[in-house]
């Protein structure tokens, strides 16, 4: 249990620290001098991707801003924009009711900002989710092995 909380918390963080510099436009995670970014596919931007990852998930609402998929990690990586909190909300419950569970879930109020920052962990036994939430963003990290597909 104390792996899951403390990838979840690095996740978190990672998410966190990407979206606290606004003047810095985002690079997703890839840096083109990155041997690892070899191993990285982007995705169409605006189009829920349709892969072994996302094959059964429900298609949350809003507009996907951009997915990758990391082969070496072996993961997926999808961030939505335009999505409310109830939106979110509605679809974490749809994905406990789709057979995940939460496994962790943390909320934090970013200081300065004004909102909270919400993250779930869930899995479904074979598929292992990091969803996490700022206002107006979303973004779901997928992998089948929890340890595998994590970032180092």
């Amino acid at each position: 249990m104390k792996k899951y909380i403390s990838v979840f918390v690095i996740m978190v963080m990672i998410f966190l620290a990407a979206c606290s510099n606004q003047d810095t436009p985002p690079d997703y995670g890839i840096n083109a001098n990155d041997t690892n970014s070899e191993s990285i596919t982007m995705l169409d931007e605006g189009v829920w991707p349709a892969n072994e990852y996302t094959q059964g998930l429900p298609v949350p609402p809003g507009k996907v801003l951009w997915a990758a998929l990391d082969t070496k990690r072996k993961n997926c990586s999808i961030s939505i924009t335009d999505i409310s909190e109830n939106s979110y909300n509605g679809y974490i419950e749809l994905l406990k009711q789709e057979g995940y569970r939460a496994v962790e879930e943390v909320s934090e109020e970013i200081k300065g900002q004004e909102y909270v920052s919400i993250g779930t962990l869930l899995s479904d036994g074979e598929k292992w989710l990091s969803v996490s939430y700022i206002p107006d963003n979303f973004t779901i990290y997928i992998s089948f092995d929890h340890e595998e597909g994590m970032i180092q």
